[in-house]
């Protein structure tokens, strides 16, 4: 039996009861019933008992009712019920004020109805209880269940197990970002103590207790299940289905989409594959998509291409790929994303995703998406790999076009020596532009900017160019600068004020910083073979 006080109050007939002292005591939980036919009951009182008494073994000793009162109190006892009438016709003030100073409910109970039948109501109404419960409990686990054979994919699976255990719940995974917070806890209280070990835990805190139960597949944690409760026996009586749920969130958190996938997703990445290769026209491309129903996107999308700096193992590839995918799969923005697809091919990883509802124009939609690779760099920091971002594109076949800006993106960086791990096209579409500029005009253009310079010497040249480079690289943060090249920050302002007066510049003027921006972009392009006229 687990019942409060209160709640024993709404069933008949104790419903006819009354609650004629310790009324801030109703919450205490009964756990069992047992009568009184002896002074020293207390001796075998159990912690959430409930007492009911004709209390005859006390009728001429107040003194010592109140004595029972106060053991009865300290071995956790849930209230009495003193039925009145034959022996007493009215409880002591005495006791009643001893039971509101312990809070310890006393019940007037009703005298037409026996013992017996309070007691069944009781245990009636428990059963009841339990069986609603164990039906839930049954009917959660049938959801689970479907949930968990079902094959489509779901945007948020986590909000869906919140939604079949109808339980404050969070998800938080291995390196402790939130998933989920259904449970109205502020982030700080959830991750109390971090790390946490993986092992299951039920912790105690000022808004309740936590049940936290680790997600685990084989030897791998891949983050931890949070469920709240004000009750812990609560917790304890739903283990078994928080830990289905547990084991459904773990499988989910450790597969792979190129690993669990459906036929149509298989031939989806085939068909990508030979299409960015340009091993099929553009047509047969648009109607084998349509034939197999293609999964890609609908509407505008942003193609994304991932590629190892290094040039390591197929295998060591793949296990970074499949840290990066899991990485973009439990990602604030681009998790939620309802469209994301992911081919892997040679050595690298092209994702394609679909713009959502919630963006206000292309281009902060791509914003979003060069922002979220760089977080996941951040991540995964010293992981050798770089990402390279198309620009928004409206119709499915563009996805050729998207690809080969990735590529192009990726040598234009290799040219200029770019070393951000996320380059977006939209950045270098200049570079894309000026290679096609003949060597000699862009050897022509330097040394007209450069002459009156020609007349000072190889080292006065070399640094000041140095430094005026490293300005424009640090987008004029002078500290920067300074710290870069080892030189106070006064030195760093002397040259630039040389050079623009040598050059006739102004570098508060745009039209004149874009002259030094093309000079500095024209030499590191005239120094790369793959730029040669």
């Amino acid at each position: 039996m687990r019942l409060t006080v209160e709640e024993a109050l709404t069933i008949y007939p104790l419903s006819k009861a009354k609650l004629v002292a310790g009324s801030k005591g109703i919450g205490r939980i009964i756990t069992s019933l047992n009568t009184m036919d002896a002074p020293d009951v207390f001796d075998w009182i159990k912690s959430g008992e409930m007492l009911f008494t004709t209390a005859f073994a006390i009728k001429d000793t107040p003194d010592s009712f109140l004595q029972m009162l106060r053991k009865l109190d300290e071995r956790g006892a849930a209230g009495i019920g003193v039925k009145l009438g034959r022996y007493w016709s009215a409880i002591p003030d005495i006791v009643l004020e001893e039971a509101d100073r312990m809070h310890f409910p006393i019940l007037e109970l009703p005298y037409e109805f026996t013992f017996s039948d309070q007691m069944n109501a009781l245990f009636h109404a428990e059963f009841q209880r339990s069986t609603e419960k164990l039906h839930d409990a049954l009917e959660k686990q049938k959801q689970l269940v479907r949930f968990a054979l079902q094959t489509q994919s779901f945007a948020d699976p986590f909000q869906k197990v919140a939604d079949i255990l109808a339980r404050p719940l969070a998800v938080v995974n291995a390196r402790g970002q939130i998933l989920l917070n259904a449970s109205g806890w502020p982030e700080a209280e959830l991750l109390a103590s971090w790390p946490w070990p993986p092992k299951l835990s039920r912790i105690e805190s000022e808004r309740g207790w936590t049940s936290r139960i680790p997600l685990t597949k084989e030897a791998d944690c891949y983050g931890f299940l949070l469920v709240m409760s004000d009750d812990p026996d609560a917790l304890q009586e739903e283990e078994g289905l928080l830990h289905q749920a547990a084991e459904i969130l773990s499988h989910h958190m450790s597969r792979l989409d190129d690993d669990q996938q459906t036929i149509a997703s298989y031939q989806w990445g085939t068909l990508i594959e030979r299409y960015v290769q340009r091993q099929m026209p553009r047509d047969t491309f648009q109607e084998q998509a349509k034939t197999i129903g293609s999964p890609g996107p609908v509407g505008p999308f942003v193609c994304v291409v991932t590629i190892p700096s290094a040039d390591p193992s197929a295998e060591s590839v793949r296990d970074r790929f499949q840290d990066f995918r899991r990485e973009i799969k439990y990602h604030l923005h681009l998790g939620t994303l309802e469209s994301r697809q992911h081919v892997l091919f040679r050595d690298r990883l092209l994702s394609v995703f679909q713009m959502n509802d919630g963006a206000s124009s292309g281009e902060a939609f791509m914003n979003l998406v060069v922002k979220s690779f760089d977080d996941i760099h951040r991540t995964l920091a010293g992981d050798p790999l770089r990402s390279y971002v198309s620009k928004v594109k409206l119709e499915l076949p563009e996805l050729l076009e998207a690809y080969e800006e990735c590529t192009e993106a990726k040598k234009i960086a290799d040219a200029l020596s770019f070393h951000s791990p996320v380059v977006p096209f939209a950045n270098l579409e200049l570079s894309y532009v000026f290679r096609y500029i003949p060597n000699d005009i862009m050897k022509r253009y330097c040394d007209n900017v450069l002459r009156p310079l020609q007349s000072k010497d190889e080292e006065y040249r070399t640094y000041m160019l140095s430094t005026l480079e490293c300005y424009f690289a640090n987008e004029g943060q002078i500290n920067e600068v300074a710290k870069q090249m080892f030189i106070h920050r006064n030195t760093v302002l002397y040259r630039l004020e040389k050079m623009s007066e040598l050059l006739g510049l102004d570098l508060r003027k745009m039209g004149d910083l874009l002259k030094l921006k093309l000079l500095f972009m024209f030499k590191r392009l005239m120094t790369t073979n793959d730029y040669n006229a």
